[in-house]
């Protein structure tokens, strides 16, 4: 054979094989670095959300190293370095988040570079700025220890183990404004459903879901959702549906055993969501609480961290927290002290993971009622002696009322309790100020069971 040919053919092979090199190694990390910087009523809570894209799945959690070139001078000092030997679960198409103090000087277009599984991949910042006063909506709350929004604080500590467990294919929904209890809900709940094999209970726009956990829930729009009344309307919607998922309600309320109970759930293959207080960082003020799905937690040489899908962090993606004793550590969103509370774990009974979905029969679902009570109820406002769905109706904020207001949330008016039809009185102040007219529970009329 021709000597010529002979380097031809070895050149193209050596070419060929730096080509699939470089095509490896490019397709584990997208080449986006999303850093979004929380502020809460426009004041800064000091934490950053560094988002690094997933083109790959890794089995096993390594750690990843994060620089930004400030000084745009093409090196990557150490003095640039915003994260080191942090663990990160790589999952395909997904963002793995984490949270660290924010740098002002940050900008978009800046280059980065993302160290991770033994290469270093270029990437370019794209900054955002997340507001997240609205949709947690402190103002509002009235029982700031059992409300899902707002904040809370108590001190302990929890206990720790040795465990490596992600729940992969769980949604990551985005919260409206104090609805990330049934938000999160709606996660476990999907992913759960669809393992075992029952996708057509669930409505295929997650915000009728949500809507619908709501009202399973009495969620109100100062309180959200109590941790008693979650558990319950999760089991009401369980029952409605037919299908065999029973939640229950773990830990303590100051997170000193949740841990525990939440690290014994992932491994059985329940669907686990977290209560989490927050405090000002003198830890002195309970104002409320927040809810977010747990995917995983992982344990070993004195750490313990979690894996979040939190609803109200921007973009599809996990996060993943550091938990010391009961607290998280660094929680972007929240510039004071983030305590564990109530876990919540879902478990599907009946049959095994992976079968063929067999609804309950009337028995069990007349046992789950009776497990959660009754009588299913409605939560409400008065208004002329009427009791109207809060399920119909939206809180806006009106400059010539001077405070947020009832409206209808469509079609004009609203349908109470009774079945008559309520006009709304707007176009200003609707059916009252929702500091005047505040949301209560009452009993469902039958034909809404």
């Amino acid at each position: 054979m021709n000597r010529n040919y002979i380097i031809i053919a070895i050149s193209s092979i050596v070419l060929v094989f730096i080509g699939y090199l470089v095509v490896q190694k490019r397709s584990v990390i997208g080449d986006t670095l999303l850093v979004s910087s929380f502020t809460s009523s426009g004041e800064s809570t000091g934490m950053s959300l560094l988002q690094v894209p997933f083109l790959r799945d890794f089995d096993e959690i390594l750690p990843a190293d994060i620089s930004v070139d400030f000084s745009s001078d093409g090196e990557f000092s150490e003095d640039e370095i915003l994260v080191t030997g942090y663990p990160m679960h790589a999952q395909d198409r997904w963002r793995g988040g984490y949270y660290v103090e924010d740098f002002g000087n940050l900008t978009s277009g800046m280059a980065a570079q993302i160290s991770f599984h033994g290469h270093s991949y270029q990437a370019k910042v794209e900054k955002k700025n997340v507001e997240v006063g609205e949709m947690l909506d402190l103002g509002t709350v009235t029982d700031p220890e059992n409300a899902t929004k707002g904040w809370g604080i108590a001190q302990a500590s929890a206990d720790e183990g040795t465990v490596e467990i992600t729940q992969d294919g769980v949604p990551d929904l985005s919260q409206r404004k104090g609805e990330c209890a049934p938000t999160a809900a709606a996660n476990s709940l999907i992913s759960l459903v669809a393992k075992n094999g029952g996708e057509d209970l669930i409505p295929g726009d997650p915000q009728d879901f949500i809507e619908n956990l709501k009202r399973h829930m009495n969620w109100t729009p100062e309180n959200g959702v109590p941790p008693d009344d979650f558990v319950a309307g999760k089991n009401r919607w369980a029952a409605a549906a037919g299908v065999p998922i029973r939640t229950t309600k773990v830990g303590d309320a100051h997170g000193v055993t949740t841990i525990d109970e939440i690290r014994q759930a992932l491994q059985d293959g329940s669907a686990v969501e977290l209560r989490i207080k927050f405090a000002n960082p003198a830890g002195t003020k309970i104002v409320g609480g927040h809810m977010v799905t747990v995917t995983g937690i992982h344990q070993g040489e004195g750490q313990t961290y979690l894996e979040i899908n939190d609803p109200v962090t921007p973009e599809t993606g996990s996060e993943m927290v550091e938990v010391r004793g009961n607290q998280l550590v660094n929680y972007g969103p929240w510039q004071g002290i983030t305590i564990l509370s109530w876990g919540f774990v879902q478990t599907w009974e009946g049959h095994p993971t992976g079968e063929l979905l067999d609804t309950m029969t009337d028995e069990e679902i007349e046992g789950i009622r009776q497990f959660v009570g009754d009588q299913s109820m409605r939560t409400v406002i008065e208004y002329n002696g009427k009791y109207l769905p809060v399920s119909e109706l939206q809180v806006q904020s009106e400059v010539g009322c001077g405070d947020d207001h009832w409206h209808a949330a469509r079609g004009g008016g609203v349908t109470a309790l009774d079945g008559t039809f309520v006009p709304d009185p707007g176009p200003q102040c609707g059916y009252g100020k929702l500091s005047e007219r505040p949301s209560m529970n009452a009993p469902a009329p039958e034909h809404n069971e």
